[in-house]
């Protein structure tokens, strides 16, 4: 993080460096030297706060403790907070000497409820141990002041599919080899169906359905998601007469599956018509009127259901 590093060292440590700045969208480190704490305490307090042991990818000292919060509940957590219990080396802030520190960080992605889990880990920490602590982007003992989340349940579980299938088709189109140059040419020729078993693209076809089958995802995640939190639907389902079988009423009793689950299945969410049947039964939604506006893509008029077919 060079341009937070950068953005800190402008600014006096002991100052909000960023007061006019809502750090919204950046990634925040918190570091925390406690009066007096032993590893085992530190860690002990992290569990109690939910954390829990895990991997790190950082070249951590010997003897450090890493752990993980996140909370999947009405999709609150985006990435979670990442913790770690360290023995530092030296001490760059001015906070003290500490024999273990805690380090905790937030990524870009975060939600407002793992920053604000962030700080109340700090506030939790510094109430039970002492010390002082330095935040990157507004100073020594400064807390992240945070805005109140303006999602809902729904539109967190639908945000955080947005961009998992948005991923998922980047990663389609960063997968694919660029055309032969030669056989592109031929696109819109007499010739073209040269072009279409061009060596360079064809061994990567099976792309294709994952494509499809992201865009599956989406939908049938979108209608779980709203099925679960919307009070009509959820009538609806009580009253329902349809049988269930006795291998799906198992896995609801294992936490496997869900009801959601279950009545998903009971459309395919790759087809259109499908789709909005769905939507319009359990919703009122009208899938067909969304998808058949016109949307400016370059310099040509599309329709949204044609491209999407």
């Amino acid at each position: 993080m060079p341009l937070e590093r950068e953005a800190i060292k402008r600014h006096d440590a002991g100052a909000s460096p960023l007061d006019d700045f809502e750090a919204d969208n950046v990634s925040i480190e918190i570091i925390l030297h406690p009066k007096a704490a032993r590893r085992e305490d530190v860690a002990n307090l992290l569990k109690d706060l939910g954390y829990r042991p895990c991997e790190h990818l950082w070249d951590w000292p010997k003897g450090s403790l890493n752990f993980h919060w996140f909370e999947s509940n009405d999709y609150l957590s985006y990435d979670g907070v990442e913790a770690t219990v360290y023995k530092p080396s030296s001490d760059e802030h001015g906070l003290g000497a500490c024999e273990w520190a805690l380090h905790t960080r937030t990524r870009s992605s975060a939600s407002p409820a793992d920053k604000n889990h962030q700080d109340g880990t700090i506030h939790a920490a510094r109430a039970k141990f002492g010390g002082n602590f330095y935040n990157d982007w507004h100073g020594k003992n400064r807390y992240t002041r945070r805005e109140p989340d303006g999602r809902d349940a729904v539109s967190r579980g639908i945000y955080i599919a947005y961009e998992t299938i948005s991923q998922h088709i980047r990663d389609v189109r960063y997968a694919a080899p660029s055309p032969t140059a030669n056989l592109e040419k031929l696109a819109g020729t007499k010739l073209e169906s040269l072009a279409e078993v061009d060596p360079m693209r064809v061994l990567y076809n099976a792309l294709v359905p994952f494509a499809v089958a992201s865009l599956e995802n989406f939908f049938s995640r979108c209608f779980k998601i709203l099925l679960h939190y919307d009070a009509k639907a959820q009538e609806k389902i009580r009253r329902q007469n349809k049988k269930v079988d006795f291998e799906d009423v198992i896995a609801i009793k294992n936490g496997t599956r869900t009801i959601e689950d279950i009545i998903a299945d009971w459309y395919s969410f790759q087809n259109i018509a499908s789709i909005h049947r769905a939507f319009s039964e359990w919703f009122g939604i009208d899938f067909w009127t969304i998808i058949r506006k016109r949307k400016k893509l370059g310099n040509k008029i599309a329709i949204l259901e044609d491209r999407l077919n």
